[in-house]
């Protein structure tokens, strides 16, 4: 399957059939075909019931539903599955109203995680080893959208709630089915019109191509911005264009092409006296509206595009593009807007970029009480200690949180959090008894995500006993006033505590090297040094782990237990991960 969206994943390329053979036991095999061939999560497997399956009959064709008892939707069981699923329930007894995998889901996922290093093993392909619950589902998806399934039918029957989800797993699709998709259509009477002159549609997606492809080469948002309205006059589509941030009025004239200032001042004041804030009105619909003036109005007449500007759930105003005379179209509008998505991305990455490179960032520290939170609700039922030791951005709204946990058995733990449906993933890295680091994959339902909708980073974040406090930290030219009025709206428990402005220490080349060096011993840089000439770092590798440990003339786990110190010493060096007051006994 192509897919341009995304890295490949362990499971392309055969690798779901190769792990299927790896199975040792009937229910392995149908752990795997539940979550890669219906979409089940762990915590829906371990509730599955031979009850919950349903029969319904379409155009002569017997299908097969499972009643998901964790949010009630009918996912689809194919007749090959369905049929296994009854052999198993047979064979072992399991009555109607029993539970099929009666365990914990933490322990299908690690049922899961035995097949694929089993596989690894067999096959020889190392990417099977870190094969998850979470893989499968993808797996799921991406099988079902290959065949041609539409994406809300996938989202329905696999239990996601947002497109933004499934959009990673989407190809990209190549000129020719773009410009298929959009090929004329008739006018059938009220709103826009069809497909219009497919030559100027063809043009329209070429130039939204290039503009697209010169975002790359800026950094800032008002180079950004100047960029988008420059290359849309450029190709001659458009007679002038400009954005407006929905901030201030002054920011207009900055970024427009096409057009002086003072004709653009009457424009805009042409569009404020229509009553209606059209940035504002695009930016809630998510979608591309219209506007027109009239000949009275202003010499600069006919209808205009206002095309909503936004990343996730942070709206960055919109791009006013002027038509020549005609009604923008369906087909031109759904290009206009997936341009505004690539400009909202290219913004966000700008202010991201601004972020790390500003000498001060404003820090915000609150305190919540607020058991919306999936970890102040964790941390309170359980008494433990939940710190957040980093964050990584995976999809459109979902992060990647590493936790460190104390206090509490890991088993609760995990039975806690799949409870959640903000919840996507949870797996074990290191368990200490009541002292565990954890990957957790949160969608929403916590501070955290909520701070980084705004592009803001959390340096800190601890909640003990049901109380969290963390530190958000955040550009200049960021909304505050947005940022806090949402967070407490969506968490009342939850109030600001400090605010101040900090820079940030200056550190160079020079200073990085210094400090790695003074972590490492000779060895250690003896090694990695080796490693990194030797290409062992590359892909493909130039060298073997074996290769190298006969070059330096040291055994093959001597040479991995260096290379892996040295390498955890890098990364802690590169991301600064040595602010956590509290020594965890996790830490390498």
């Amino acid at each position: 399957m192509r897919d341009g969206n995304s890295e490949p994943t362990p499971l392309s390329a055969g690798g779901y059939e190769r792990l299927r053979r790896s199975t040792e036991t009937y229910r392995e095999d149908l752990v795997l075909r539940l979550g890669a061939e219906v979409g089940l999560t762990p915590a829906e497997m371990s509730r599955f019931e031979p009850a919950h399956v349903t029969q319904r009959r379409r155009g002569g064709t017997e299908l097969y539903f499972l009643a998901v008892p964790t949010d009630g939707r009918a996912a689809y069981l194919p007749n090959e599955v369905e049929h296994d699923v009854r052999k198993y329930v047979t064979t072992t007894g399991i009555d109607e109203t029993e539970r099929v995998l009666p365990v914990t889901p933490r322990r299908l996922q690690m049922l899961v995680a035995s097949v694929g290093t089993r596989a690894a093993e067999e096959t020889g392909r190392e990417e099977l080893a870190d094969v998850s619950t979470r893989d499968l589902r993808r797996h799921f998806a991406r099988t079902m959208l290959a065949d041609g399934v539409p994406p809300s039918v996938v989202m329905r029957i696999g239990g996601w709630d947002r497109i933004e989800t499934l959009a990673p797993l989407l190809d990209e699709p190549s000129d020719d089915e773009v410009l298929d998709a959009l090929s004329p259509a008739p006018v059938d009477g009220g709103g826009r019109a069809g497909a219009g002159n497919p030559d100027r549609l063809h043009r329209v997606v070429e130039t939204a191509r290039s503009v697209g492809s010169a975002l790359s080469a800026v950094n800032t948002r008002n180079e950004v911005e100047q960029a988008v309205c420059d290359g849309l006059v450029e190709s001659d589509q458009y007679r002038f264009a400009w954005t407006e941030s929905g901030e201030t009025d002054a920011r207009a004239s900055l970024t427009a092409a096409g057009i002086d200032e003072g004709s653009l001042e009457a424009v805009r004041r042409s569009l404020a006296g229509r009553g209606t804030d059209f940035t504002r009105r695009a930016c809630e619909a998510g979608a591309v509206q219209t506007a027109r003036l009239g000949s009275s109005s202003t010499s600069e007449n006919g209808p205009f595009a206002v095309v909503p500007l936004g990343h996730g759930e942070t709206a960055y105003g919109a791009l006013y593009v002027a038509l020549d005379g005609e009604e923008v179209t369906d087909p031109e509008a759904d290009v206009l807007a997936t341009l505004g998505r690539h400009v909202g991305q290219a913004i966000a990455a700008a202010e991201r970029r601004k972020l790390l490179l500003a000498d001060t960032v404003v820090q915000l520290e609150f305190e919540s009480s607020d058991e919306r939170d999936v970890l102040v609700r964790l941390s309170a039922d359980l008494g433990c200690s939940i710190r957040l030791r980093g964050v990584v951005p995976i999809e459109e709204r979902a992060l990647l949180c590493f936790l460190t946990v104390r206090e509490a058995a890991t088993d609760a733990v995990f039975d806690e959090l799949q409870s959640s449906a903000d919840v996507e993933h949870i797996r074990l890295i290191r368990d200490r008894g009541t002292e565990s680091l954890l990957e957790v994959a949160l969608s929403a339902g916590s501070t955290i995500t909520a701070l980084t909708s705004y592009d803001g980073t959390v340096s800190r974040f601890v909640a003990e006993d049901g109380v969290a406090r963390f530190v958000g930290e955040f550009s200049n030219e960021t909304p505050l006033r947005d940022v806090l009025s949402d967070l407490t709206d969506a968490y009342p428990a939850t109030e600001l505590v400090a605010k101040q402005e900090v820079e940030r220490p200056a550190r160079n080349t020079a200073d990085f090297r210094a400090s790695l060096v003074a972590r490492l011993t000779d060895k250690q840089q003896s090694v990695l040094r080796a490693a990194y000439l030797a290409g062992y770092f590359e892909w493909p590798r130039g060298s073997t782990a074996e290769d190298l440990a006969d070059s330096i003339d040291i055994s093959s786990p001597t040479l991995h237990q260096h290379l892996r110190t040295a390498q955890q010493k890098l990364m802690t060096a590169f991301f600064d991960d040595d602010t956590d007051e509290e020594a965890s006994t996790l830490d390498p």
